[in-house]
């Protein structure tokens, strides 16, 4: 049963490679698009790790002033 030939039209064959190939093509496709968006996820990262630096800074600079201006003057 191994030895079985198949017998198959060219025009179904053609077809069959024609619609492989598209399969192969969308594939592609969306690799490079996934890659894209791996790309854009990680700048977008980057920019809010930025965010979230300057914002810890800011508040240790408004707790600074906090901690300045609601001292108790010594006199």
């Amino acid at each position: 049963m191994a030895d079985a030939q198949v017998f198959v039209k060219i025009d179904s064959y053609k077809d069959v490679l024609n619609t492989v190939g598209l399969i192969k093509d969308k594939l592609n496709e969306a690799k490079d698009t996934l890659s894209k968006l791996k790309d854009i996820k990680q700048r977008e990262d980057a920019e809010l790790d930025k965010w979230n630096s300057k914002l810890a800074e800011i508040e240790s600079k408004v707790d600074g002033i906090d901690q300045i201006l609601f001292q108790p003057a010594s006199m």
